[in-house]
């Protein structure tokens, strides 16, 4: 007697299936028609194994009623319950698995082909500056601000914050190749802010700061030419998070200090991963939801978004990457930048070959909220491939964190440094 009924499936059962699963909360009817083809019903008759431990099984397996058991490598053990915050993410995405996984009996499950998936999944980003409230009936995309943006965007007459005058003049000194390391220095000093801010880092202890610097030029000499313009870069870029409006403004306040925790813990990560420039993971950090600038200087003009927080986070949320990615287009940064600010909230992203920024940027986010993860259904860490690229993929979920917390330091001085 076979152990696991396997049965195709139409597309009134998948729709069925899957309207209640957060999974597929955004599929749309077209979606769910191409992806039908590859689509079976897995039933457990009696205890049957799914996936066995090291499995390069090509499909991935989502759990629509009853519990599925999964052992790791090291004897760990854990169960899922349909409902349940792990039941809505493919269950052990990663290949080869990292578990055995056995379904109980009377389990059901979607089987979906995991090329197919791939292809057809792509998700949302979460909103970033989600509060504990009500849901907000209707769609965020039917709100005027929207269809303003949405229009200026297309026509090219969005009004995107410029790139901070002193980041612009480095950039185009260290253009040249005989560019003078007292230039440089000068165009820093004129800004007695950035300057002493400089200073500041290139003296802390995680830039390695033993004896003191007490000149712009002697800070750009420890730090390095490269590292000096992405962190002035950093600096310069918060000055562009002001708002006069109350509303608007507790919501630039609320971007800065994510830009900074992400940035201190992609800074972190990407120096834990070998052949990645912390530097480079800071700046993209700080800059990776730039393009929430635009979003909340239109919404100054509309006053009824005053008091209606969750519908402006999904708004944010909704727009945040695409426009990022613009402004980093219009600034003349490199395209690995603007692919991580659109798929930083695809935490399922795969791809070929050596990790990248965007691997870091989406542990970043998953570590950042991991105390939060039911409130923003997270996914588990060890169940996405970007977790897998870096070097933190060699552990587990539980030695990441202490690995984090034990530069807990370096990520703290490196937020005090920039707020």
């Amino acid at each position: 007697m076979n152990t696991l009924a396997i049965s195709p499936l139409k597309i009134g059962t998948l729709r069925r299936l899957t309207a209640s699963h957060p999974f597929f909360a955004d599929w749309d009817v077209e979606r769910l028609k191409a992806v039908e083809p590859y689509c079976r019903m897995v039933q457990a008759v009696q205890p049957a194994v799914l996936l066995e431990l090291g499995a390069v099984d090509p499909y991935a397996y989502f759990l629509l009623a009853g519990e599925i058991g999964l052992e790791g490598a090291g004897g760990e053990r854990r169960r899922i319950a349909a409902g349940e915050l792990d039941a809505g993410f493919p269950v052990a995405h990663l290949r080869p698995s990292r578990y055995r996984v056995q379904a109980r009996p009377g389990a059901q499950l979607l089987r979906i082909e995991g090329s197919q998936l791939k292809r057809f999944a792509v998700r949302r980003a979460a909103a970033r500056f989600h509060i504990n409230e009500s849901s907000v009936g209707g769609s965020w995309r039917s709100h005027p601000l929207v269809t303003a943006l949405l229009r200026q965007l297309r026509a090219g007459t969005l009004e995107v914050p410029s790139m901070p005058g002193i980041a612009l003049r480095i950039r185009r000194a260290l253009a040249k190749d005989d560019y003078d390391l007292a230039g440089v220095a000068a165009i820093v000093s004129a800004d007695p802010g950035i300057a002493g801010r400089l200073i500041r880092v290139a003296n802390s202890a995680v830039f390695g700061g033993q004896s003191s610097c007490d000149s712009v030029q002697a800070a750009l000499v420890r730090l390095g030419v490269a590292r000096a313009q992405n962190l002035v870069f950093g600096l310069a870029a918060r000055e562009l998070f002001q708002a006069r409006n109350p509303f608007v403004k507790e919501r630039m306040v609320a971007a800065w200090r994510h830009a900074i925790d992400i940035a201190a813990l992609a800074a972190v990560l990407a120096r834990l991963t070998p052949g990645m420039d912390g530097d480079r993971g800071l700046l993209m950090g700080l800059l990776h939801e730039i393009g929430a600038l635009p979003i909340l200087k239109l919404a100054e003009q509309f006053p009824d978004l005053d008091g209606r927080a969750a519908l402006l986070d999904e708004i944010l949320g909704g727009l945040t990457p695409e426009i990022t990615a613009t402004v980093l287009e219009q600034w003349g940064f490199h395209e690995d930048f603007r692919e991580a600010a659109l798929q930083q909230g695809n935490y399922f992203r795969d791809h070929d070959g050596d990790p990248d920024y965007t691997d870091v940027l989406v542990v970043a986010h998953l570590h950042s909220m991991v105390r939060q993860r039911a409130f923003h259904r997270l996914p588990r860490i060890d169940e996405t491939p970007a977790f897998a690229r870096l070097a933190l993929g060699k552990l587990s979920p539980q030695l990441s964190l202490v690995v984090l917390d034990e530069a807990k330091s370096q990520v703290q001085e490196l937020k005090a440094l920039l707020s």
